[in-house]
């Protein structure tokens, strides 16, 4: 009978937990459409409290953003540098991986422990050297300069992830390839990355969406620029304090291809903790 107890106030516990976090995720979200789907009179209350559903609900302020072509540049931007992003990040971090996770480097904890390191530092301190030396290589205001510093940002983790991934792989693999005649770079790109490529995918998911969300130093590269990426855009809208409904909007819009990327590869994620990828 105790046991029983026990076991329905573990369950009752785990409940109220779940619910906790449900509630911190989902209702964000929720407001978030709410509000982009709101009409002026559901704003707008007069004083009285204001509905936790809109009165009439409309699709007039997606329509509205929709119709401006900037928003349509700005989304290709942030597209193209975070395609940008996911090829320099993993071309960069998944060999580096490789050899801290395969071979013995002296010095090899403090390497580790530095590289995390870099990501203790807020951004905002982080970006002024960035944006000096971007400018000084004429890099200010270019697609490869937005993808550069976003690989600044994603590479620590993405070496991280990948090393997790490659340390589940049996290290005798190498040494069979060797045997049969084949080289590092043979093991590396025929063997061993087949069977990290789940995880590795993992990885770049991660690097998409950081991308995609990030905002400081997209907004001192690009932002007094012709290159705009979407969250820009949203703070560019916020100068003119529009109505509470447009820029919900535009935060739907930008957390949409979000949400449907995870959901839509959440395997990969799934398969990318199960091996080892976040540590």
């Amino acid at each position: 009978m105790t046991f029983i107890r026990r076991l329905d106030y573990r369950t009752v516990a785990w409940f109220l937990v779940l619910l906790l976090m449900i509630c911190v995720v989902f209702l964000p979200l929720y407001f978030m459409f709410k509000y982009s789907v709101s009409d002026r009179a559901s704003i707008i209350t007069g004083g009285e409290v204001i509905p936790l559903w809109p009165y009439a609900p409309t699709l007039k302020n997606y329509l509205y953003i929709l119709s401006y072509p900037d928003f349509y540049r700005a989304a290709a931007v942030s597209f193209k540098i975070a395609l940008l992003t996911i090829c320099i990040a993993m071309t960069l971090g998944v060999p580096a991986a490789y050899v801290l996770a395969w071979y013995d480097i002296p010095g090899k904890a403090v390497l580790l422990i530095g590289l995390i390191s870099i990501r203790l530092f807020p951004d905002i301190v982080s970006i002024i050297p960035v944006a000096v030396i971007f400018s000084r290589a004429h890099l200010h205001d270019t697609y490869l300069g937005g993808a550069l510093a976003h690989s600044l940002l994603a590479l620590p983790y993405v070496i991280y992830i990948a090393m997790g991934v490659f340390e589940s792989i049996p290290k005798d693999l190498e040494k069979q390839a060797e045997i049969l005649g084949a080289n590092k770079f043979y093991t590396l790109w025929r063997i061993v990355l087949p069977l990290a490529a789940t995880g590795l995918a993992a990885a770049a998911i991660y690097t998409f969406l950081l991308s995609w969300d990030e905002f400081i130093f997209s907004y001192f590269l690009l932002g007094f620029g012709e290159l705009n990426t979407l969250p820009i855009y949203l703070k560019q809208k916020m100068a003119y304090a529009p109505p509470q409904s447009i820029l919900m909007a535009i935060a739907m819009l930008l957390s949409l291809p979000v949400i449907v990327f995870t959901m839509v590869l959440q395997k990969y994620m799934r398969s990318g903790l199960t091996a080892g990828a976040v540590k």
